[in-house]
């Protein structure tokens, strides 16, 4: 009887604990989480286009800011958009051709994309964190029709002497951006 009561404590015991750790884990991933979101809804002004990408059968990339951080960073932020009448699937290649962060996105994302520094010769990939996942919008499956959704990537900074960079991601057309300090 006292096992099974210990047994009975250890499971609350457990129980609470896990809680308190899951709590814990989700709650600075929540916060994290939420703190990138509000960054990234405190973008400059993200209804201000400052370039357009047109890519396949009516999908659109408005780019809306691209800041050069002191941490050594570029982050783009922009609109994706679906102006046909059709939803859009053909998005696992925006991920690119290495496996690794296609694994890494779990599926469909932005991480295909490059920063290419012409003046210097230089092809700049997305960031990666730890487990490999792109440091841009994963997880786009489908984009329904007529719809829109907020976007970001994020690249190594070229030199400070670059200040114009071309936006490629594969299937959309490029176009060249200018680089503004944050």
């Amino acid at each position: 009887m006292a096992l099974t009561l210990s047994a009975c404590g250890s499971d609350d015991k457990e129980e609470k604990p896990e809680s308190g750790r899951s709590a814990q884990q989700d709650g600075p991933g929540k916060d994290d989480g939420r703190s990138e979101q509000e960054s990234q809804s405190k973008r400059p002004d993200d209804t201000k286009v400052i370039a357009t990408l047109k890519g396949p059968k009516g999908i659109v990339l408005d780019i809306t800011s691209v800041t050069r951080s002191s941490g050594g960073f570029v982050t783009l932020n922009g609109n994706l958009k679906n102006t046909s009448d059709e939803k859009f699937y053909d998005t696992q290649v925006w991920s690119g051709p290495e496996l690794n962060v296609i694994r890494g996105a779990g599926g469909s994302s932005l991480g295909g994309a490059t920063l290419v520094d012409e003046k210097e010769k230089k092809r700049y990939y997305t960031l990666r964190d730890t487990e490999n996942r792109p440091l841009a919008t994963t997880g786009i499956p489908v984009i329904d029709e007529n719809s829109e959704q907020k976007v970001y990537m994020q690249f190594p900074a070229p030199p400070k002497s670059t200040t114009q960079v071309d936006l490629q991601i594969p299937t959309f057309q490029s176009v060249v951006l200018t680089l503004t300090d944050g």
